[in-house]
C-alpha cells in the first residue's frame, strides 16, 4: 500500500539527516588527510566538495530518486513525476549553485560586483526557504524550495516510526529548542578552565593517588610509541612546552589560546615556552 501523507517531521528529519551525511563524509575526509601539509588543499576546496556532493548524488536521487535520508526513513520521490530534466535541474540548484559560490568565494574574493551577485542569489535563496517553510508547515508538502519549484511529491510504502499526535509533536519541538539552548549556555562557559580547575580538584582526591608531582624543566624525547598528551594520537608537528611530554601543534596552541593557564595533563606543568620539537 502506498502512503500519501507523510509526517511533516518525518520529511523534516530526511532533510537533517542529509546534512548530516555530508558532514560525515566531510569528517572522514578531513581524517583521512590531517598528515597532509597544512594549506595543500584549501586552494580545491570547492572542487572537492563538488566531487563529494556529486557523489552522494549519483547514488542517491540520481539512482534510487530518493536522498539518503530520504531511504533510511523508507521515503523516496514519485518517480514517474521525477524526469530526467528535473533531475539535471534538482542538480543544478543544489550541487551546481553552491560550488559557483563557493569558487567565486575563493577566486574572486576582490570582485565586488562578484561577490554582491552572489550576495543577492544567497539572499533570495534564505528568503525563498523561509516562505517555503511556512508553507509548508501548512501543506505538509514540499519541505525544501527546490522540491516545490519542481513539483516533487514524496510517497511511502511504509513510514520508519509511528504517526505523531500533537503531544508528541510539541514534545520533539521543546526537546529541540531545549538542546539549542544547552549549547547556548555551553558556548559562554570557558570549557577549558574549567576542566582544568577539576583536574586540579581531582588530583587530590583519596581515590586517586596523586603520582604526579609539579613537572620540571626536562628535556623530551619521542620513541616510536610516543602519543600526544591530549589527544593520545601520533604527534602531528609535535611542540613541547617546557615539560617532558610532547603535543601536537593544534591541540597544544587551542588549549593555549582557550587557556593561557593550560597545564600539561599529566605532569601539570603550566609551560609558557612553547617550542617546535626536534628530532636530534
Amino acid at each position: 500500500m502506498i502512503l500519501n501523507y507523510i509526517p511533516r517531521v518525518t520529511q523534516l528529519d530526511a532533510v537533517q539527516l542529509d546534512k548530516q551525511i555530508e558532514e560525515l563524509f566531510k569528517h572522514l575526509l578531513h581524517q583521512s588527510t590531517k598528515y597532509v601539509k597544512p594549506g595543500f588543499f584549501e586552494p580545491y576546496l570547492p572542487e572537492i566538495d563538488l566531487f563529494l556532493r556529486t557523489w552522494i548524488f549519483k547514488y542517491s536521487v540520481y539512482s534510487k530518486r530518493s536522498t539518503f535520508g530520504q531511504d533510511i526513513l523508507s521515503l523516496n520521490y514519485k518517480k514517474d513525476n521525477f524526469t530526467n530534466s528535473k533531475i539535471y535541474w534538482y542538480f543544478g540548484y543544489t550541487i551546481g549553485l553552491r560550488y559557483l559560490k563557493d569558487r567565486a568565494l575563493y577566486s574572486f574574493t576582490s570582485n565586488m560586483r562578484v561577490q554582491n551577485l552572489f550576495y543577492k542569489i544567497e539572499m533570495f535563496q534564505v528568503v525563498g526557504d523561509i516562505l517555503n517553510f511556512l508553507r509548508f508547515i501548512q501543506s505538509g508538502k514540499h519541505p525544501m524550495l527546490i522540491d516545490f519549484f519542481l513539483g516533487l511529491e514524496l510517497t511511502a510504502e511504509k513510514l520508519t516510526r509511528e504517526d505523531l499526535t500533537d503531544f508528541s509533536w510539541t514534545r520533539e519541538l521543546l526537546w529541540h529548542n531545549f538542546i539549542e539552548l544547552i549549547g547556548t549556555v555551553m558556548s559562554l562557559i570557558n570549557m577549558f578552565g574549567l576542566k582544568r580547575k577539576l583536574m586540579q580538584m581531582l588530583k587530590y582526591a583519596w581515590w586517586k593517588p596523586n603520582t604526579y608531582s609539579r613537572g620540571q624543566m626536562t628535556t623530551p624525547v619521542m620513541l616510536s610509541q610516543t602519543d600526544c598528551t591530549t589527544c593520545l594520537n601520533k604527534p602531528v608537528l609535535p611542540h613541547t612546552m617546557g615539560c617532558s611530554h610532547i603535543f601536537c601543534y593544534y591541540c597544544l596552541m587551542a588549549n593555549k589560546i582557550a587557556d593561557q593557564d593550560y597545564a600539561c595533563p599529566k605532569c601539570y606543568y603550566n609551560g609558557k615556552d612553547i617550542k617546535r620539537f626536534t628530532v636530534v
